[in-house]
């Protein structure tokens, strides 16, 4: 339902029109609807489909901008299929095109902002992209160099846009308006990577709006748009907060406001109860979309203007979320999936199916995720294996120390708001480029920290928070939050732990620290001896997580290795061609502590029936074959767990 912002009286004598504002976010080059992943067409998803929804939007209301939130250039084959040419053509004589940029100029974009993930291949690769794009690409808190003041910094981009266009009144007059685009980029986001030399630095959002607002206004911006690629997180403004967008709400001059990052949806039913009247399209007043990913949702903000002599000013505003259709189109259903986008869209598509079905290797067992958050899982631990594989001998051949090595992975593929056929899921025998896409999803690069036991903790502790507490007796608790992706659930092989839920987590879902308790962590060991917090280990992780992504405890000072640059996929790659035959062993790394007479419920695949034999030692009961949202619903007892446990490494 829509509700509106508390309304202005309009001056006597103004003039009425009303602008409206689409926007998308992280569509993570999904232009097309197939998951490459999965080898299939797929309904929910795709800039294809998302155009339609803007070429309706746009037809009920003349007075129309479009804006993305970021997070745009990778995520998919496709994209790194175009990032493999570009590379092997030396950069600037690669690929002339980047298709994202292609499709969004085709559909008319006005201005976008970046998105962490947009630096994953490089600043050149960023560069190369957006320098095609016909509309200008913003963002004010990624500062090349500081100046005294916020506004005089050196950004990486322009730190906003002023998108002169004319709008027709309710009368049909046509008048000019000025429209302020700013752009937010999360600190604490930015990976390292190729980027290590080159990694602007990020300002808090909120520092940065409170400064450029104004500064907007003062050059005649009529209404300003912030595009702040962050999730809604905590309400109390921290510095350098990664999710800002109920702080930002209440950064004074703000008229609508477009997140992203986290991947939530906002508002719907679903979304979490933010904003002073619970579940509303506003943040403290100001309308607000985050409209999910991949192109699953367009956003639309309505704002009803009034114009005297001194301007325009915003009377009121509105926000609601439009969702893709679920059923197959007759075109996906011919498998037709560039829907009136250029030719050469099909072309590339063929190519990039025919890429990843190149053959790498031979499995003997199903690796899977979908019980990934009640145990480990073989996806996850085959990802692990490679990379403490590779940082074994790395520093056995070059660093010449004899630390413990340990590696952190997460199940990144975990259903959620991505649907119930979002889950790794490599089926035993052979092994294609496919498989290996489908198991590490993301181009992330490999980091190597040095850590003590305390970090290590810490590090489990964020992971944890993931889940909500759990009493002694109490029956049927939801595992997680539905908005909490599972992606978050970071496991450590070289070590075991379990995690007691009956304890208040030490951290909030989003990252921010709870002060609620000492921590759910207990029995950590590493070879059957426990660890103390000055013991030292060689964590393998991601750039991603040693830069903080997702909350987690940045590496400490002088603790990342110098080491090449080497993209975790392609670690896995090279350990799998090695091996030709896959074996991932089956040692519980953690478990949930015992709580007597509870019990736990969560949503997983409909095909999760098959990882149940692997998961022997867990008590589990399916109790819904299929959900609304075509989820099966499984109960984990609580009591009894470690019967016949005896993990090792």
């Amino acid at each position: 339902m829509l509700k509106p912002v508390q309304q202005c009286a309009p001056p006597d004598g103004a003039t009425q029109a009303r602008l409206r504002i689409l926007a998308t976010t992280d569509l993570h080059m999904h232009i097309l609807p197939y998951d490459y992943l999965s080898d299939r067409p797929v309904e929910g998803w795709g800039l294809t489909n998302t155009a339609n929804l803007i070429a309706e939007a746009r037809a009920e209301e003349p007075n129309t901008i479009l804006l993305d939130n970021g997070d745009f250039l990778h995520g998919t084959a496709m994209g790194d299929l175009m990032v493999e040419q570009y590379r092997a053509a030396g950069g600037a004589d690669g690929p002339s095109l980047h298709p994202m940029i292609a499709a969004m100029d085709h559909l008319g974009y006005d201005a976008g902002t970046l998105g962490n993930h947009d630096f994953d291949r490089g600043i050149d690769v960023l560069f190369d992209a957006i320098e095609q794009a016909g509309f200008p690409i913003v963002s004010a808190n990624t500062v090349v160099k500081r100046a005294g003041m916020t506004t005089q910094d050196t950004t990486l981009v322009p730190p906003f846009a002023m998108l002169n266009r004319q709008i027709v009144d309710a009368h049909g007059v046509v008048h000019d308006i000025r429209i302020g685009v700013i752009g937010f980029l999360p600190p604490g986001s930015l990976k390292l990577g190729h980027n290590a030399n080159s990694t602007p630095e990020i300002r808090d959002i909120i520092e940065t709006a409170e400064a450029f607002v104004p500064y907007l206004k003062a050059r005649g911006a009529d209404v300003i748009v912030a595009l702040a690629h962050s999730g809604l997180g905590d309400d109390t403004h921290l510095p350098g907060m990664e999710n800002a967008l109920l702080p930002l709400s209440r950064v004074t001059g703000i008229d609508a406001i477009v997140g992203g990052h986290s991947h939530q949806v906002f508002p719907e039913q679903t979304a979490p109860s933010v904003g002073p009247d619970g579940l509303s399209p506003c943040l403290e007043q100001v309308p607000t979309v985050v409209p999910g990913f991949w192109g699953s949702h367009l956003g639309v903000i309505d704002l009803t203007l009034g114009r005297d002599g001194a301007g325009w000013q915003v009377l009121s505003g509105r926000a609601e979320l439009r969702k893709v259709a679920d059923a197959a189109s007759a075109e996906l259903r011919q498998g037709q999936t560039t829907r009136g986008f250029p030719n050469w869209f099909q072309q590339l598509h063929e190519n990039t199916l025919s890429h990843m079905r190149t053959p790498i290797a031979h499995c003997r067992r199903d690796l899977n995720n979908h019980l990934a958050l009640v145990g480990p899982d073989r996806a996850t631990r085959l990802v692990q294996e490679a990379m403490m594989d590779h940082v074994t001998r790395y520093q056995a051949q070059v660093l010449g120390t004899d630390l413990p090595v340990l590696a952190s992975s997460a199940p990144f593929k975990s259903g959620g708001l991505a649907g119930p056929n979002y889950y790794t899921d490599v089926r035993a025998g052979l092994m294609t480029l496919r498989c290996l896409s489908d198991l590490y999803v993301f181009p992330n690069e490999l980091a190597m920290i040095r850590v003590t036991g305390a970090y290590l903790k810490e590090w489990l502790e964020r992971s944890a928070s993931v889940f909500n507490q759990v009493l002694p007796g109490e029956r049927g608790i939801a595992l997680k939050g539905d908005c909490t992706p599972g992606y978050l659930l970071e496991s450590v092989l070289g070590l075991t732990y379990q995690i007691d839920l009956s304890q208040p987590a030490r951290f909030t879902p989003a990252g921010g620290t709870s002060g609620l308790g000492g921590g759910r962590i207990v029995g950590l060991c590493h070879r059957g001896r426990a660890v103390a917090d000055d013991h030292q280990f060689l964590l393998a992780t991601s750039d991603f997580r040693a830069s903080g992504g997702g909350g987690y405890p940045i590496a400490p000072i002088g603790g990342v290795v110098d080491a090449p640059h080497l993209a975790i996929r392609d670690l896995l790659k090279a350990y799998m061609q090695q091996r030709r035959v896959i074996e991932v062993g089956d040692d519980p790394v953690w478990r949930f502590a015992e709580i007597p007479g509870a019990s736990v419920c969560f949503r997983t695949s409909p095909r999760a029936g098959r990882a149940c034999a692997d998961h022997s030692w867990l008590p589990l009961r399916r109790v819904m074959e299929c959900d609304e949202g075509g989820f099966a619903h499984y109960e984990l007892e609580l009591t009894g767990l470690h019967r016949g446990f005896s993990p090792h490494i």
